[in-house]
């Protein structure tokens, strides 16, 4: 079966954290990180900011939070966007709300991601990830694991891109613009494998525990990764 490949684009509330390298998947390229225009942009709460600090342009946005991070700005706007749904004469704002409460024992992220999930019955997904990385240490883990959980659940596989070093994986792709650049590579769990081809240490692994997978460098500017039975972890 020859599956299509849909790219989703997401906006975090963490740091801004660009790479030179590039990250393509089947038909798929990662967007350069100074890019501004894009089609439907799924937004966590408070990176609401971002877009409309930074005119970022789009089609749609499907946004989900409890407006805890949100500035001024940003709230005015779903404000605004509320009155206009409302108003039959009048043209409705680009925007799906899932609003949530504040008292909650998930985050945003995870709320998009089973947005997304719902749709991805007949396709293969590529999630390109911005302000997914730095900030608070528990927030960043926290986004990381969701993502791994999230490739996992899908019935035709996956690739997560977080902008600023972090692929999370169970399909064949590869980074280009990699320049000898350092990385480490884990798997998920201890019964798959991974063949890496572009790098010092090159072809078939089974890394049977966390630290077998360390400082890893490419040979030049390209490396690809085929994850065997598993869904793998790639830290650059």
């Amino acid at each position: 079966m020859n599956l299509k490949i849909k790219k989703y684009v997401v906006f975090l509330n963490g740091n801004h954290k660009s790479s030179s390298a590039q990250v393509n998947c089947a038909e798929i390229k990662s967007f350069d990180s100074k890019i501004t225009q894009f089609d439907t942009l799924y937004v966590a709460d408070g990176a609401l900011n971002h877009i409309l600090r930074n005119k970022i342009s789009y089609q749609k946005i499907i946004w989900a939070g409890d407006s805890d991070s949100l500035d001024n700005k940003a709230k005015k706007y779903l404000d605004n966007s509320s009155l206009n749904n409302k108003n039959q004469n009048s043209k409705s704002y680009p925007l799906e709300k899932i609003l949530l409460v504040k008292n909650k024992d998930f985050n945003d992220f995870s709320v998009l991601l089973d947005r997304i999930l719902k749709e991805t019955t007949d396709h293969q997904v590529f999630l390109e990830i911005f302000y997914g990385l730095g900030g608070r240490r528990d927030h960043e883990v926290a986004n990381i694991l969701e993502a791994e959980r999230f490739i996992c659940q899908l019935p035709f596989g996956g690739i997560c891109f977080f902008h600023g070093g972090v692929v999370i994986s169970s399909l064949e792709f590869e980074i280009f613009k990699a320049n000898k650049m350092l990385f480490s590579t884990f798997i998920r769990g201890t019964n798959g494998s991974l063949e890496i081809l572009g790098a010092e240490y090159n072809g078939h692994f089974s890394l049977e525990r966390p630290s077998h997978g360390l400082s890893n460098r490419a040979c030049g500017s390209h490396i690809s990764f085929k994850p065997i039975n598993t869904a793998i972890s790639v830290y650059f």
